[in-house]
């Protein structure tokens, strides 16, 4: 019997994602729910820097923000994908759609590729958690900040650097083309866990 070949919108146009379903939510619905999302952590965050131990500097609130942001999506999306990856191309969940949604720059997070899986899960463990340390270090006045924050931002530039050069040493085939694809998902959905880091390796 010959295998049913299911047509999907990803690249190279060729992979087979043999379970993939459309998704209900369309480019617009997908931001504006990732978007308030991180709009209700950064809220929680307020909260928890207006109760902190000690005045925080500007900096400070800044970083506990971004690690919070970072835990959010580290351990809920990016655990979502590693504990789904085999069946997230199907899948009829709101997190499915927007890793579907984000798979048009990459299309390694349908496949179940294994660097992918991997590198996700490690940071959905790893990265996620000291994260919070990070977070809870700074709110709390307490010496473990800067460790944390150190070997969160390694670990997250690390992963990422990997993750971007993996793609480009096969010719970004797992990309859509358009610019708004390429340019728009791939690089500038990347960047802030590159630039960030890097600054927050050099302030611990």
């Amino acid at each position: 019997m010959a295998d049913i070949i299911v047509q999907h919108p990803y690249y190279p146009q060729d992979v087979p994602i043999p379970h993939y379903v459309v998704s209900k939510l369309d480019m617009g619905q997908a931001f504006l729910t990732l978007g308030s999302a991180i709009a209700a952590i950064m809220v929680v965050s307020g909260l928890l820097i207006g109760r902190a131990r000690n005045t925080l500097s500007c900096k400070d609130k800044f970083i506990v923000v971004w690690m919070l942001v970072c835990a959010g999506i580290h351990i809920v999306l990016e655990g979502y994908f590693s504990f789904n990856h085999g069946a997230l191309a199907g899948k009829d969940t709101i997190l499915a759609d927007l890793w579907r949604e984000y798979a048009h720059s990459d299309s390694r997070y349908l496949t179940s590729d294994p660097f992918t899986v991997i590198m996700e899960g490690i940071t959905a463990v790893f990265d996620g958690s000291f994260a919070v340390v990070a977070a809870y270090g700074i709110l709390a006045d307490s010496p473990i900040r800067h460790p944390a924050q150190l070997i969160t931002s390694l670990a997250q530039l690390y992963g990422d650097v990997l993750y971007m050069l993996t793609n480009y040493m096969e010719g970004f085939k797992y990309t859509n083309p358009h610019p708004m694809y390429f340019y728009g998902y791939f690089v500038l959905m990347n960047l802030p866990w590159i630039v960030i880091p890097v600054y927050l390796i050099i302030d611990s």
